[in-house]
């Protein structure tokens, strides 16, 4: 969606993503507070939400070097917002993530297509000018190539966003942020994000496989 500059300067926008990640901490670190899916005091978005809309725009920036943040949405799961161009998307998430006494979900590259193939299910207009966003954790060894084949020429959105936790311990923790879009043809994008353990600072590096 475009916008002006003066609707633009109107929008509850993540300025500062140091300040951000510091607030994120407690939330990231306690996964209860992933799960129950609760909004955050102050920010009308799911913590998992809000995680992972920082996690996809701190590698935007990394790739496209545009200041591209996101902001809240009281009606839906978040919109990205690239402030140079004046264009806001809207997000919508879904959940792939270990919850104790939730369903068993397989691992592999099948938790994220079945994620996937439940907003799918809601149909062509529905995914219409969005962006879908899987948060997950627990899938184990996965080939990215394997869900792209899948979810090819089929999901409707303008990208799809897979987010998945790595690794996670007292130094850090490590997401992988995977983007698939139908232009990209046989290809998609991938990039790591590594915390440091005081939630301070993070490096980005592509993966090449």
């Amino acid at each position: 969606m475009q916008l002006s500059k003066e609707q633009l300067e109107k929008l509850k926008l993540i300025k500062d993503f140091k300040i951000a990640l510091k607030d994120l901490e407690l939330v990231v670190k306690n996964p209860a507070h992933l799960w129950n899916g609760r909004d955050m005091q102050n920010f009308s978005l799911r913590p998992r939400e809000a995680w992972a809309n920082w996690l996809i725009c701190v590698v935007l920036r990394y790739m496209h070097k545009r200041d591209i943040t996101f902001m809240e949405d009281d009606k839906g799961d978040g919109f990205i917002v690239d402030k140079e161009r004046i264009v806001i998307v809207p997000t919508e998430h879904v959940s792939a993530l270990n919850i104790p006494k939730g369903k068993k979900l397989p691992s592999g590259e099948q938790r994220v297509i079945d994620a996937i193939d439940l907003k799918i299910a809601k149909g062509i207009e529905y995914a219409k000018d969005k962006l879908l966003v899987v948060f997950f954790d627990g899938a184990g060894e996965f080939y990215r190539n394997k869900i792209r084949e899948n979810i090819f020429g089929r999901h409707g959105f303008e990208a799809v966003f897979c987010v998945g936790l790595l690794d996670s311990n007292e130094s850090g923790y490590s997401y992988s942020v995977t983007e698939f879009r139908d232009s990209f043809g046989v290809q998609s994008v991938t990039h790591k994000v590594e915390i440091n353990g005081d939630f301070t600072d993070w490096k980005i590096s592509q993966v090449i496989r």
